[in-house]
């Protein structure tokens, strides 16, 4: 259900009185972090718990048909003031038995926000402080800690799995990479994508090379009869889902790669704020990436940057470091490793 146009403070007082056991979780992030809970989730499902879920519409998107969600509480950015979160969280508690608060779980916790006194920090008392693993970290905040080793969920329709099982035999026969090309922040954009996809694409005749992201990631795509371009064409559900049927995954730290962490696929993941620990620990057939600490010194750096001033960055091509000194030759070697043990099998 959508909050109503009310004031909050009255619009607690609508939510249906539910028999048995009742949960909230909380969590208004982007989709990788909305993915991350998944798992809390079916444990709470697990317990009897009914579990109603306060996200925002872009949440829903992604855990939408997810069976362990048994109302959605929806809110819309920006639609309570920060300064009444507060209040506004401690009303809504009072409806259920568990209250779960997941805001700031990761951002905040685990990745200091610029413009915060954390944010300052030496390198080593951030690292020792936030290299906890996101996934986990879910279950600490719930209660849990006991829980680990948990990977994300995604659910699907057998309509949405007929379509993405229909494009994937349209090209049967190739070696398929999706590769998303930006994330959330602009160290999410690796800036050598073109550099790597020509040159396999000039050595291997069977490579298909799959782009996908938002509408601003239109402009980092290129022509070529074997790049497929999907940014701003498929929904972020069509690009999540295809993770599970593409032959590898390649990306910075996205929401794309979150999704590719629910499956088997074989996933090269290009670390910029965040270590193997945090992120990709648990996910299987996965490959982490990152620049040289001796040459960036700055990662992990466990931070969230809004400026460009506050990341270190490239004299020349102004692109963050962590992203730009991680060789372009790394890249394409380990994905031609993967190339090569799909044309042995």
């Amino acid at each position: 259900m959508n909050l109503p146009e009310k004031h909050w403070k009255e619009q607690w007082q609508f939510l249906k009185p539910m028999e048995g056991k009742t949960a909230c979780v909380v969590r208004y992030g982007a989709f990788g972090d909305v993915i991350m809970l998944t798992g809390l989730l079916s444990h709470l499902k697990q317990l009897g718990y009914h579990v109603t879920m306060n996200m925002t519409p872009r949440a829903q998107s992604v855990l939408r048909h997810n069976p362990n969600i048994d109302e959605y509480l929806i809110q819309e950015d920006d639609e309570i003031p920060n300064e009444e979160l507060g209040e506004y969280w401690e009303n809504l508690a009072k409806g259920y038995d568990k209250f779960i608060n997941l805001s700031g779980s990761v951002e905040g916790g685990l990745l200091k926000i610029e413009g915060k006194p954390s944010f300052n920090w030496d390198k080593e008392v951030r690292h020792e402080k936030c290299n906890r693993n996101y996934y986990d970290e879910q279950f600490k905040v719930a209660g849990y800690p006991e829980i680990t080793g948990k990977n994300g969920e995604l659910f699907f329709t057998n309509l949405e799995e007929s379509l993405a099982k229909a494009y994937r035999r349209k090209l049967r026969g190739k070696f398929v990479v999706m590769w998303s090309l930006a994330g959330s922040s602009f160290h999410k954009n690796y800036p050598y994508t073109q550099i790597v996809c020509d040159w396999l694409l000039k050595d291997y005749n069977d490579i298909v090379f799959v782009l996908v992201g938002d509408t601003i990631s239109v402009m980092l795509e290129w022509e070529h009869p074997r790049v497929k371009c999907r940014s701003d064409k498929w929904s972020i559900r069509q690009a999540m889902l295809m993770t599970k049927y593409v032959d590898l995954v390649v990306g910075a730290e996205t929401g794309i790669l979150n999704a590719a962490g629910c499956y088997d696929t074989h996933k090269i993941v290009l670390l910029s704020h965040s270590t193997e620990e945090n992120l990709s620990k648990y996910w299987k057939n996965c490959t982490s990436l990152h620049a040289p600490e001796d040459v960036v010194p700055c990662y992990p750096c466990h931070q969230l940057h809004y400026s460009l001033e506050s990341c270190p960055l490239h004299e020349k091509l102004r692109t963050p470091l962590c992203m730009t000194e991680l060789k372009f030759k790394t890249v394409h070697d380990e994905i031609e490793r993967h190339y090569e043990e799909w044309k042995n099998e």
